[in-house]
């Protein structure tokens, strides 16, 4: 039996949808089929409980805009360098240890970072 978020990504793929929201469904893992979703351009993964990076984003090469805020990411995926459209990225409320790597991805106009307790 598929899971919720399993038909969710599904069905954006056969729309070939631009954007998906998959906030606020207490995730843990990305599903693979993510990388399928060729056509999108945003991606909101925030709210959940990630801990690994979504290595899979890397294959949404038209991405523009990623959220993974509010999640358990200790690392960030290489992945992210491969993004070229990528011009915004949050990334704010991670336990993350070093950020600096983010600065270099060149086309990220856009990047949140901060924490406030």
């Amino acid at each position: 039996m598929k899971s919720s978020v399993d038909q969710i990504v599904e069905h954006a793929c056969s729309e070939q949808s631009v954007s998906l929201n998959l906030s606020h469904l207490d995730i843990t893992v990305v599903p693979m089929k993510l990388c399928k979703a060729k056509h999108l351009v945003r991606l909101q993964l925030n709210n959940n409980r990630l801990i690994m990076p979504p290595e899979e984003v890397g294959e949404l090469a038209q991405l523009q805009e990623l959220s993974v805020d509010h999640n358990q990411l200790t690392v960030l995926p290489s992945a992210l360098f491969r993004l070229k459209h990528l011009t915004y990225l949050n990334i704010s409320y991670n336990p993350l240890g070093n950020v600096s790597c983010v600065i270099s991805i060149k086309c990220v106009s856009s990047l949140f970072t901060f924490t406030i307790d």
